[in-house]
């Protein structure tokens, strides 16, 4: 048993650098990433990552790195801190793996705008793309709703949503103390429904989500919408109505065939509307037609990668459970001994980098 290698097998980082999940038939106990294209980089950036190592018992987002550590040809080691190798199991069964939802973690403040910016003494774990959930004493309309994280200033504050699905307005008040948690998986099943942060006014609008849709052209979804009963009772006219992706912006946003130009101008509940639920969106089946017209776009992804165990063309619809195991290779951080150097991870450094990848068994496993 000892060595056996379970799977093997390479990939081409894509155009933007994103973690890669990497999925292996059983319980892993080693792995070894080699980026190919970095090998052959003599002379380049400085922490250009080439060589990684984990082994089980070492702790999640870590591994032993070997890097390019002064543009030349001199080969420096460490350990990353962050960015590197971790367990992935979206049912949170596994020893080693990321729990579902993080621990709660201390907030300040958050400002009263459509991205809030939330205070906190620790911005551990957190990454730009994270999702998060807020729980705060004040600002109640964001309270349990999964949002993702755009911008970071280690451990003193960070930013909810993009500029490409913000809140349609602000909360309504400056947020007080309270806590967030890191959610660390989506879903088990696709399509997924999400919270809609805002529709615009447009014979074909825009749609967006407060986390990754996933979604393609030609998926239906039904949208539900919550009637505001203090000031603009938000954009009704959509509650309950079908409607059809005609094509995807980004992660957060798609278009859709419905014509909301006449209809009430779509509003996020603030605080002075609680209580109330929040607009969502569901997925329930596809217009096949247009999946036809656009049959290069009928790949479900997030970040550029394909969403595990999704199908594609006309069946990108389909309901799928996407619970993989395997391990997720993080795009790098800071090394134990380089300090503030940032050293390139895993999941590549530049697009179009090749990367090889081993991963084995073990009798024993490890820590």
């Amino acid at each position: 048993m000892d060595g056996t290698i379970l799977s093997q097998g390479s990939f081409v980082v894509p155009a933007t650098v994103v973690n890669q999940i990497i999925t292996i038939p059983s319980g892993v106990d080693w792995m070894r990433v080699l980026n190919y294209t970095n090998a052959a980089k003599v002379g380049g950036a400085t922490g250009l990552g080439v060589s990684y190592y984990w082994q089980r018992g070492m702790a999640a987002g870590t591994g032993v790195v070997n890097y390019y550590g002064n543009a030349t040809a001199v080969m420096s080691g460490d350990t990353l801190v962050s960015g590197g190798f971790t367990l992935y199991d979206p049912s949170g069964q596994t020893a080693g793996a990321l729990p579902v939802l993080g621990n709660a973690v201390a907030t300040t403040a958050s400002t009263n705008a459509t991205q809030p910016v939330v205070s906190t003494g620790s911005t551990a774990g957190l990454s730009v793309g994270s999702v998060v959930r807020m729980s705060s004493t004040a600002q109640t309309d964001v309270n349990g709703v999964d949002m993702i994280v755009s911008a970071i200033t280690p451990n003193t504050n960070f930013t909810l949503l993009a500029a490409s699905n913000a809140l349609a307005n602000v909360p309504g008040a400056i947020g007080g103390a309270g806590f967030y948690r890191i959610v660390n998986y989506y879903p088990l099943f696709y399509p997924r429904r999400r919270f809609v942060t805002n529709i615009t006014r447009a014979a074909t609008p825009t749609v967006s989500t407060s986390t990754a849709h996933g979604m393609t052209p030609g998926q239906q979804i039904r949208f539900t919408i919550p009637t505001l009963v203090t000031g603009n009772p938000g954009m009704i006219q959509l509650d309950g109505v079908a409607a059809t992706i005609l094509s995807v912006t980004d992660d957060y946003s798609f278009v859709i065939n419905v014509d909301t130009t006449a209809y009430n101008l779509f509003v996020w509940p603030t605080i002075a509307q609680q209580p109330s639920s929040f607009p969502i969106m569901v997925p329930f089946g596809e217009n096949t037609a247009i999946s036809l017209i656009t049959p290069a776009s009928q790949v479900p992804t997030i970040g550029g990668i394909q969403i595990p165990g999704t199908q594609s063309g006309i069946l990108a619809d389909a309901t799928v459970n996407t619970g993989v195991m395997g391990m997720l290779l993080g795009t790098g951080g800071v090394g134990t001994v380089a300090g503030a150097l940032a050293i390139s991870g895993p999941a590549g450094t530049a697009a179009a980098d090749v990367v090889y990848w081993v991963a084995g068994k073990s009798s024993y496993g490890g820590l």
